[in-house]
């Protein structure tokens, strides 16, 4: 196996190993495989514009890039539910006895309790 199949099939364990993280909702594991899978696309991109590199099987690279855009999927399912989230959150009408810059809208009464 070639170095270039080698990375690919670094790829096809990461972009599994995202899914898990996407569908378990674990942040943490989200990130760190956002960034291994940058890191990882840039050795991808050296060692294949490398002249002697073999092209990797085309059903490799069809795989690889229905594991990501099936990862996208579910990104863009998570980010449209916390926007719809967020969305009612700002609509939901504030505390009434306060303005928007959150002055008071019905000041305490003058007089203290006992003080007639």
């Amino acid at each position: 196996m070639n170095q270039l199949s080698q990375l690919l099939t670094e790829l096809q364990q990461l972009l599994e190993e995202e899914r898990s993280a996407l569908l378990g909702g674990d942040p943490e594991r989200i990130i760190a495989a956002a960034g291994r899978k940058r890191e990882l696309a840039d050795r991808i991109e050296t060692q294949a514009a490398l002249p002697a590199t073999a092209v990797p099987p085309s059903q490799t690279l069809a795989r690889a890039a229905r594991y990501n855009r099936d990862n996208s999927v579910i990104c863009a399912a998570m980010l449209r539910h916390l926007t719809e989230a967020l969305d009612k959150l700002r609509c939901s009408e504030p505390h009434r006895s306060y303005r928007p810059d959150g002055s008071e809208r019905n000041p305490p009464a003058r007089h203290t309790l006992g003080a007639a």
